[in-house]
């Protein structure tokens, strides 16, 4: 496979999906918050999840059908689905399911854990995106980087800690790090709202650790942890080491994401839904987050495709300290000591990240790489006489043998 990297101005296109990324994930974080706002209708987050793939797949059968004729000045709906369904399409299946069950367990921990334990805990996938990274990808981290992405988990902990503590109610911050899963952020912010009064007053009434469904939570969110890792790098495994436009990738994921979506709205928000309308909420704002939010999986398979899940985690990492930070000026947030240390470590983890690594010193024993050459030597003769190509040690038994035993490389 070509190891050239599209660039756009100069620029290659891996910086530019990273900057899109960051401003996009920013922008929906506070469309999201606007929609949540006080006085606002309710709508059901598990049909805008629904309402996002179906955007998404739409957008990708048009796009797949336009580089099509451009490439080959025709198209056949028959070859069409045979690569959409043909072939290795059900490797997408995989990832489809593993985001499915993930957003699950969140909606899980999110209602048995208070919000601080869930932030924190949370992060760790950050962490588990980089080992899968090194296990599915055979990918090499120096201990730099793996110190970087220590420090990036904890700020971005500590950022998200401070935010959970000055929203209100208890209210579980939207997960922005995996726009590509079939339930997204909106659905958590909803469910959060939906259930943040009840949270409350549990949260009120009995401290977070002595609650029975502790235990059920934690483990919850560990789980959530891991298969956000595994089903990112396993997407990243497909993008880059099969054939397949990342248009006609992302119209396999969405496809498969669409029953697990279509679940979700039963089990859910089922009765609401039949009750009042599987529109129900919705208005520009509304439909304003659910472009954005399938803009955002588009950035991500162009991230993923020509950066890697552990930037993609630094992108959405910064863009949380961003949409913080903006909504001092939209919502009156306030910042504090917990956030600015927290906005420091990650900031400082993405520099360190970004320094290059130290070259690799390479050793070459050559002592018996001569001892063989002056074998071969042996057994084909004398080389000519003049050859540059002769390489000897001193051969009188006074004159001690000059042997280089390491070179540096």
């Amino acid at each position: 496979m070509s190891s050239i990297v599209p660039s756009i101005g100069g620029i290659p296109l891996k910086y530019i999906s990273l900057i899109v990324l960051a401003v996009q994930n920013s922008c929906l974080i506070i469309v999201m918050a606007l929609a949540q706002g006080p006085g606002r209708k309710v709508f059901y987050s598990s049909t805008a999840v629904f309402i996002n793939e179906i955007v998404k797949l739409i957008v990708c059968t048009i796009m797949t059908i336009r580089e099509t004729i451009k490439d080959t000045g025709r198209f056949y709906p028959q070859d069409f689905l045979n690569d959409v369904f043909g072939g290795d399409a059900w490797k997408l299946a995989v990832p489809a399911m593993l985001y499915a069950i993930q957003n699950n367990l969140q909606y899980v921990a999110s209602h048995a854990l208070d919000p601080s334990t869930f932030q924190v805990t949370y992060q760790l996938k950050i962490l588990t995106t980089a080992l899968f990274s090194v296990i599915l990808l055979n990918r090499s981290l120096p201990i730099l980087k793996w110190a970087s992405l220590v420090m990036l988990t904890a700020g971005i902990a500590l950022v998200s800690l401070e935010e959970s503590n000055h929203r209100n109610g208890y209210a579980v911050k939207p997960d922005p790090i995996d726009p590509t899963s079939s339930a997204s952020a909106l659905g958590d912010l909803l469910d959060a709202q939906k259930g943040g009064a009840a949270a409350a007053s549990v949260a009120e009434a009995t401290p977070s650790n002595d609650r029975p469904e502790f235990v059920v939570g934690l483990m919850a969110v560990l789980i959530a942890c891991i298969l956000s890792g595994l089903a990112g790098v396993y997407f990243e495994k497909i993008l880059k080491n099969t054939q397949g436009s990342i248009w006609l990738r992302n119209i396999q994921l969405s496809f498969f994401s669409l029953p697990f979506s279509l679940l979700a709205v039963y089990l859910k928000d089922g009765e609401g839904v039949t009750e009042q309308g599987f529109f129900a909420g919705y208005d520009m704002l509304v439909i304003t987050a659910i472009a954005c939010q399938s803009a955002g999986g588009l950035i991500v398979a162009v991230v993923v495709k020509y950066a890697d899940n552990i930037l993609k985690g630094f992108a959405t990492s910064i863009s949380i300290v961003i949409s913080a930070i903006a909504s001092v000026a939209l919502f009156g947030s306030q910042i504090g000591t917990i956030f600015i240390f927290g906005t420091v470590l990650v900031l400082g983890a993405t520099y360190m990240y970004s320094l290059p690594d130290k070259p690799v010193v390479k050793y070459v024993d050559l002592g018996s790489q001569l001892d063989t050459f002056h074998a071969e030597e042996g057994r084909m003769g004398s080389p000519r006489q003049g050859s540059n190509d002769t390489l000897s040690t001193p051969k009188s038994p006074s004159a001690p043998s000059v042997r280089l035993d390491r070179i540096r490389g």
